[in-house]
């Protein structure tokens, strides 16, 4: 039976996973002096800081209230991005452009995971 600490554990495990792959990857592109994609990986990064901290926050005993807190941290955080991604295409700045996508992509990758790890719980 998956309960509530079964989708804590499973979606911090695969938060702090992500976290560690990052870091790993920013380190070997720093090494490789490969430094627009280590920074590239750092937005990935703090994204994904950013939404393990926000899950820390939502945290209940309550699976429904839980998922109403954690999701809606994403429309609140990603909204700006989606307006900044806008206005960059509006005055052609391509390098905003492609980090408020990468920023866009990541917290939407979060955001169904964790939908994914919910859908298994076994809810009365």
């Amino acid at each position: 039976m998956k309960d509530i600490n079964w989708l804590k554990e499973n979606y911090l495990n695969f938060l702090r996973e992500k976290q560690e792959n990052f870091k790993r990857s920013i380190e070997d592109l720093q090494k490789q002096e490969c430094v627009d994609e280590a920074n590239l990986e750092k937005v990935r990064l703090s994204i994904v800081e950013i939404f393990y901290k926000m899950f820390n926050i939502s945290l209940s005993d309550n699976p429904m209230a839980l998922r109403e807190r954690y999701l809606g941290f994403f429309d609140k955080i990603t909204e700006p991005w989606h307006i900044n991604k806008e206005k960059a295409l509006e005055f052609e700045k391509e390098k905003e452009v492609i980090i408020e996508d990468i920023k866009i992509q990541e917290a939407e990758e979060l955001k169904n995971r964790f939908k994914e790890y919910y859908n298994q719980l076994d809810i009365n």
